[in-house]
């Protein structure tokens, strides 16, 4: 039994520090966006061919089976996104939507909340 568990720790371990080691390079995108010049695109919107994906913000990566990022309002949750969008170099976001939730135990309603960030012509 306390095998497993060691073998259990040093997993998830091994997992976080692959983790870490690669956020940083995830930003390094930037083409001097500014996050108060990504614009909020409803998806209707938008033609097909005016724009190009740059990446589904929080859930294009391994990572997110074990960990997303949550807010304690809507407001902050999108502010986050349109900061990730312009460090990866994005001029907008599109199908952005939010979710709350309380936990198991109740508490603090906490968001979560996912897009893609765009590129548009």
């Amino acid at each position: 039994m306390t095998k497993r568990i060691a073998s259990l720790t040093a997993a998830v371990l091994t997992a976080a520090l692959c983790a870490c080691a690669t956020t940083k390079s995830e930003g390094t995108k930037s083409e001097d966006v500014k996050s108060e010049d990504v614009r909020v695109y409803n998806p209707a919107e938008l033609k097909q061919g005016e724009y190009e994906t740059v990446a589904r913000v929080w859930v294009e990566t391994w990572r997110t089976a074990f960990w997303v990022p949550s807010y304690s309002s809507r407001g902050d949750g999108v502010g986050a996104l349109r900061d990730k969008a312009a460090a990866l170099g994005a001029n907008g976001l599109t199908n952005v939507d939010c979710y709350g939730d309380s936990g198991m135990f109740g508490g603090e309603p906490a968001f979560t909340c996912y897009g893609k960030a765009i590129k548009v012509r």
